[in-house]
Order: C-alpha cells, then sequence, then structure tokens
C-alpha cells in the first residue's frame, strides 16, 4: 500500500509520532514506519527522549487549558444584550464541571437557582 507522501519521504519525527502511537495509524504504516527509523539508524533510546519530551509538553499544554477554564466565567452583560443567547447557553451547558469550566458551573448552578425561585413565586402570585 502507498502512502501519499511515502513513509520513506516523511520527516524522522513524523515517523517517531507513527510508529509510537500505532492506535491512530494504519497498522502498515506503522510497520513501515518503524522499518524506515531501523534504516535511518534512530535508536529506541532516542524514539523514547524524543516521545517523553511531547508527553510534557502536550500535559503541560492540557494543564494550562484546564487552568484557563477554571477561572472563566460567563459574561453577564450577555444576559442584558442577548438575552435568548445567554439563557440558551445556561441552559445547555451540561458538562462544565468535567470540561474544566469551574466558575461557569457555579454561576450556572445560582442562576437557574434564581430561575427556579422567581419561577415558583412568580406561580403563586399570579
Amino acid at each position: 500500500m502507498e502512502f501519499k507522501p511515502p513513509i520513506a519521504e516523511r520527516e524522522t519525527n513524523e515517523l517517531i509520532r507513527i510508529a509510537s502511537s500505532p492506535g491512530k495509524w494504519n497498522p502498515l504504516a506503522v510497520e513501515q514506519a518503524k522499518q524506515e527509523l531501523i534504516n535511518r539508524q534512530v535508536t529506541e533510546q532516542t524514539i523514547k527522549k524524543k516521545v517523553a519530551i511531547w508527553d510534557r509538553f502536550y500535559e503541560r499544554k492540557r494543564q494550562a487549558t484546564l487552568d484557563k477554564r477554571f477561572d472563566e466565567g460567563y459574561d453577564w452583560l450577555d444576559l442584558l444584550f442577548n438575552p435568548i443567547h445567554f439563557l440558551m447557553e445556561i441552559l445547555t451547558d451540561w458538562h462544565l464541571k468535567e470540561d474544566g469550566y469551574i466558575k461557569k458551573h457555579l454561576q450556572r448552578r445560582i442562576f437557574l437557582s434564581f430561575l427556579g425561585l422567581l419561577i415558583v413565586l412568580v406561580y403563586f402570585l399570579l
């Protein structure tokens, strides 16, 4: 099977990525990448070092994203200037806590509690 671009023409870093993540690639591409790394005399130690560096980089990037999400909140001015969009966002964001949006999750709970209280008060007053 021919890949585009051919496995033998790819950069060493790309070959390492292919060879070190077999679940994401065609098994034939993985085998060809491993063979090409052997042909280029890339050692197993070099491959492990690069993969470890990439793993640390992506873990730091993931953690930075989670840290940013932690403090992100709703813009309450949207409630005044774009209430329909705001309400749709509040009512449909079910997985905020699991996605790392802790402040938004708390704001959503508070808003829905006040909304529920308002509905109950209006029901009993009318």
